[in-house]
């Protein structure tokens, strides 16, 4: 359902979109992620790079589609309790690689800053744990989220900033869920902080 409500919501922007102005530029940044789970560290540090681009609607109102390539980074240190009470419990690091696809309704209140919000689905490329060993059958191969943000424009640059709420349970193996507890809370959220260059517009 939330594959088609991302789709719809994607004809629907290209319908309304009167084809104005169009921008594209190159992006590189910092995520800092966490999810809903006791035993998972908050603010884990990441990145993600990509292209984004912005088409005019009109003075104030602008749709910008992203695609990036992004890390969602969790890091398990279980406590003292945890580990007397579940001996098999270890530190433990999983890399999730991402090909991340915000579509955002952009507003310009004044010149050079822009409030961003809108849907963004990321299909999981590759997943390992630790650095090297595999762990695909841990984690489902999308995540949906919602996105909020703003960016500011310097001249040729610009940096920005958003935050990323997970509306999906990102784990998919019941003995990963259950080692790590409370699978109903594994859902991101994901601070990602950022600069840019403008390649063109016209």
């Amino acid at each position: 359902m939330k594959k088609i409500l991302f789709i719809l919501f994607i004809l629907m922007s290209v319908h309304v979109i009167g084809q104005q102005k169009f921008g594209i530029g190159i992006k590189v940044g910092q995520n800092f992620s966490k999810v809903d789970n006791v035993l998972v560290d908050h603010n884990s540090a990441s990145y993600h790079a990509g292209v984004t681009t912005s088409i005019g609607i009109n003075s104030k109102f602008s749709i910008a589609v992203d695609a990036m390539l992004s890390q969602t980074k969790l890091e398990s240190s279980p406590s003292l309790t945890d580990l007397i009470a579940h001996p098999s419990f270890k530190p433990e690091t999983y890399h999730l690689n991402y090909l991340s696809i915000p579509l955002l309704l952009q507003f310009h209140p004044v010149k050079n800053f822009t409030i961003q919000a809108g849907p963004q689905y990321s299909i999981l490329l590759d997943q390992k744990k630790d650095g090297i060993e595999n762990a695909r059958v841990a984690f489902s191969s999308g995540d949906f989220s919602m996105v909020g943000g703003a960016k500011l424009d310097l001249g040729g640059f610009f940096i920005y900033g958003r935050y990323a709420i997970g509306l999906n349970n990102i784990g998919s193996s019941q003995q990963l869920l259950d080692e790590l507890k409370n699978q109903d809370t594994w859902k991101t959220r994901q601070w990602q902080l950022g600069v840019g260059l403008k390649i063109f517009n016209f």
